[in-house]
């Protein structure tokens, strides 16, 4: 349905889809050596920044939607869980941006922190500034990833210093200290 609204989705590349040629090949560059830097340290994902013009009627959710799936940013093998791709898609024409996540890590990375790497691009992009926009998205991103594997091994009580109790006898209270399973 998505496809007759909007027309044919566009093949893009990332990691950087620059559509509209907004960035200059310097900064093109350091933009892709920033995504490089994430992927290098979490190899298990991937991250396109989508640069392009946004058609006005276009509601913005949507139209990121029907790219992130349509336009071929990832291959066809990664559908569903195996996707793990994060597209930013910055609209050239009023420097809005949005981001998604594929299925593979929508249990990893909320709303919450995505909406941080976001707020992390909002002053470059307000001002213009694509690339760093771009990068400071990146570096944030990099950063919740980071803080995710700290707090993993917590979750599912897999820490070190995880303390259980042992529903002993009435009147027992047995602490203990979970053994480290990573």
């Amino acid at each position: 349905m998505a496809d007759r609204t909007f027309g044919i989705a566009p093949t893009l590349q990332g990691p950087v889809a620059d559509v509209d040629r907004v960035l200059g090949s310097f900064a093109r560059q350091r933009v892709m050596r920033v995504i490089a830097q994430v992927e290098r340290r979490f190899p298990q994902l991937a991250i396109a920044a989508v640069l392009m013009e946004v058609p006005q009627q276009a509601p913005l959710v949507p139209y990121a939607f029907w790219i992130f799936n349509r336009s071929q940013l990832s291959s066809a093998v990664e559908k569903g869980g195996e996707n793990r791709l994060v597209m930013l898609l910055i609209d050239t024409n009023t420097d809005r941006a949005i981001a998604m996540v594929g299925y593979g890590l929508n249990p990893f990375i909320q709303e919450v922190p995505l909406q941080s790497c976001l707020q992390a691009a909002l002053q470059p992009l307000q001002r213009g500034r694509h690339a760093q926009a771009i990068e400071s998205f990146a570096r944030e991103l990099d950063r919740q990833l980071r803080e995710l594997c700290l707090q993993l091994p917590k979750q599912f009580g897999l820490g070190e210093d995880t303390h259980w109790l042992d529903a002993g006898a009435p009147g027992e209270e047995a602490v203990g200290l979970a053994e480290s399973f990573y």
